[in-house]
């Protein structure tokens, strides 16, 4: 029988609250790093831990039996995660756009990398979030320019796997390119997955991954994107398809041969921990509504559709939980702030409003695992059918990508504490007839 919260919308705020907690506890990098670390064989004799989970998978890592307490590495992190850690170079660099930090950070890497033998055994620590913290542009293209194409990227509409694969043309440690500085050193690398379909290569863009992207393929990106109007990205390509610069590594070439590798977690892992926290609050199982994916306030709105064609058609309560990646093109909405699941939860929102016939009563909460909604203090947005809404100003704060201010002026952001971990955004939606 259901119980008593669980029939109105303060209930439904606690019961959605608590799902999305328990996806941020099962997915903690600490355990997951402790029990994989005490598997491993082969002596390890370095630690390079970047992305958002570094700090925390190394303080594991190094205080399992298996490795020795004074193995020397490098963490590089964002600023919320920071955290000095005995006896490790420890790095914080800017996230989603690098800064000097970043660079400073990628140097240590690349030497650390360099200076490993044939006897070493390389722990790789990756989780999201390292594409931005370790930039290390190819030669002729300065900081300045990686963070005006990290910023195009961005704003481009593109889903990670399409920006990873930009990236990785024009780094020099992403693309199995860190693999190859340490060969022919073992490495073992463990992952944290914050990219749909978990694909290596866009985890951190891949620095032990072979690139499966074909650079043809590739350079058509950057095309149909409109990069290419910035002079370096065009130089750079002509450069690549001149064979003038070095290209990613490719799967199957002897520099990777030496990795492997294991996911410790990812987005369905949350998932499933909040499918069950919330048939525990409603005594039977939810109902599926597809991934995030595509432009994030049409994804909301999309879900919005389909969840009230559903309960329509159940005459039911309707609810349950999504997980993946959005985009946000900016177009000319430059001046504005917010993230991905801030835009998705008002454009569902706005759905909701908008319909004829709404349910009764909704409830969205959509946020990031990594306790960060684009470059904002909120991990997302938490709105439900009686809250305060100004339909005009969220047609607005919509086109100017300006998400932020309207759910901080309302109430409606969704704040926790930084997370330590990055497995990508979750959604947790209940509506009524």
């Amino acid at each position: 029988m259901m119980s008593a919260k669980a029939d109105n919308l303060q209930g439904w705020q606690h019961i959605a609250l608590a799902a999305f907690n328990a996806a941020l506890d099962i997915g903690h990098p600490a355990r997951l790093t402790s029990a994989a670390v005490a598997k491993l064989t082969a002596q390890v004799t370095a630690i390079i831990a970047i992305g958002k989970a570094a700090a925390s998978m190394t303080i594991a890592a190094r205080g399992s039996d298996a490795i020795s307490p004074d193995v020397p590495g490098i963490i590089v992190t964002n600023d919320e995660n920071f955290v000095s850690v005995d006896g490790m170079d420890c790095h914080a660099s800017a996230h989603p756009v690098p800064d000097e930090r970043g660079l400073e950070a990628a140097s240590a890497v690349t030497q650390m990398a360099k200076s490993l033998t044939g006897d070493d055994h390389l722990l790789l620590l990756i989780s999201g979030g390292g594409s931005a913290l370790l930039p290390a542009p190819v030669p002729g293209v300065s900081l300045a320019e990686k963070q005006q194409l990290n910023e195009a990227l961005l704003g481009s509409g593109m889903d990670i796997h399409q920006m990873n694969a930009i990236r990785r043309l024009f780094s020099t440690l992403k693309g199995g390119r860190l693999a190859k500085l340490a060969h022919p050193a073992k490495i073992t690398q463990l992952l944290l997955s914050d990219v749909p379909e978990d694909r290596l290569e866009s985890i951190a863009s891949g620095p032990a991954v072979g690139d499966p992207v074909p650079l043809e393929v590739a350079v058509s990106m950057i095309a149909d994107a409109g990069l290419d109007r910035l002079d370096f990205v065009a130089r750079h390509v002509e450069a690549l398809l001149g064979g003038a610069a070095d290209q990613p590594v490719r799967p199957g070439e002897a520099e990777i041969a030496h990795v492997k590798s294991q996911i410790l977690a990812s987005n369905a892992l949350c998932q499933d921990a909040a499918a069950r926290s919330l048939m525990r609050a409603f005594k039977r199982k939810g109902e599926a509504v597809g991934p995030l994916v595509g432009e994030a306030a049409e994804c909301g709105r999309e879900m919005a559709r389909r969840i009230t064609e559903r309960m329509r058609h159940q005459r039911q309560m309707v609810y349950g939980v999504t997980g993946g990646e959005t985009t946000v093109s900016l177009g000319s909405g430059l001046g504005g702030k917010g993230g991905r699941s801030q835009e998705l939860a008002l454009g569902f929102a706005d759905e909701m409003v908008a319909m004829a016939r709404p349910p009764a009563r909704w409830l969205i909460l959509a946020g990031g695992t990594d306790g960060r909604d684009g470059p904002t203090d909120a991990a997302g947005a938490i709105i439900h059918s009686g809250s305060s809404f100004d339909q005009l100003a969220v047609t607005r704060a919509l086109a100017d990508h300006d998400s932020y201010h309207y759910l901080s002026a309302h109430d409606q952001l969704l704040r926790v504490p930084p997370t330590g971990t990055n497995l990508g955004d979750l959604a947790i939606f209940i509506a009524l007839p």
